[in-house]
């Protein structure tokens, strides 16, 4: 039962990744985004995500865009140049980051594509494959709990608890002890830092983690993790 259960969740990921990767130039995702200005039907799934997108964009005051990988394509530019990007090069982005870059129909599931600025979807799809995954083994017969694990995310449903080690952000190696633990059960926990990813540019780290309302890197919070019920909430 257990074999049949990976298998389960490993084929629903795949077919997820599918249609959300922003990587694989073949996913639903990546097809959608080369059009441009009429509405194309889309997936529920493809759907959901662009909602919730639309949702925390608007709870966080913009803080949440999925065009800011705009942004940092060009710290990374900046690191090979060794040069901190300029004021106006970064107005100018984060201008064309603050448009509105999709409309959608809920009534035809359709979305229209309206800008050019490169999106990716992230920041939810991880979060929202592993709550679909997690629920589809749950829901098969013989199965009492399931806990999932993509990248540090963690999804634990049904009758089981997981304690998970939250990692000190100031530790030298990955294998040092932990800042914190915690029990979850029936629930989900993320945690996102500025301590593993990044750019170097004349001896300090500036955070893979961009602010699409400034244009800057993250410098506030060096680690921040996330209980809730729901993946795509943590996340």
């Amino acid at each position: 039962i257990a074999d049949q259960a990976e298998e389960a969740a490993l084929a629903e990921i795949d077919r997820l990744s599918t249609i959300l990767s922003g990587y694989d130039t073949s996913s639903e995702f990546s097809k959608w985004q080369k059009t441009l200005g009429y509405p194309v039907s889309i997936s529920s799934e493809l759907f959901s995500v662009l909602e919730l997108f639309d949702q925390w964009r608007s709870l966080t005051g913009g803080g949440l865009n999925a065009s800011a990988q705009a942004i940092s394509l060009l710290w990374k530019e900046a690191e090979k140049s060794q040069q901190l990007p300029a004021i106006s090069t970064l107005d100018a982005v984060v201008g064309r980051v603050q448009q509105n870059h999709w409309s959608l129909d809920p009534v035809n599931r359709t979305a229209t594509h309206l800008s050019s600025v490169p999106l990716m979807t992230n920041t939810f799809v991880k979060s929202f494959i592993i709550n679909a995954a997690a629920r589809k083994v749950l829901d098969m017969p013989g199965i009492q709990s399931v806990t999932i694990n993509i990248g540090g995310d963690i999804v634990v449903l049904g009758n089981g608890k997981e304690v998970v080690h939250i990692s000190n952000p100031l530790a030298n190696a990955e294998n040092d002890l932990p800042l914190s633990k915690i029990s979850i059960e029936n629930s989900a926990v993320a945690t996102s830092g500025n301590y593993r990813r990044g750019v170097m540019i004349n001896g300090k780290l500036y955070s893979h983690i961009i602010d699409p309302r400034t244009g800057m890197p993250a410098g506030k919070v060096i680690s921040a993790t996330v209980v809730a019920k729901n993946a795509t909430d943590a996340g």
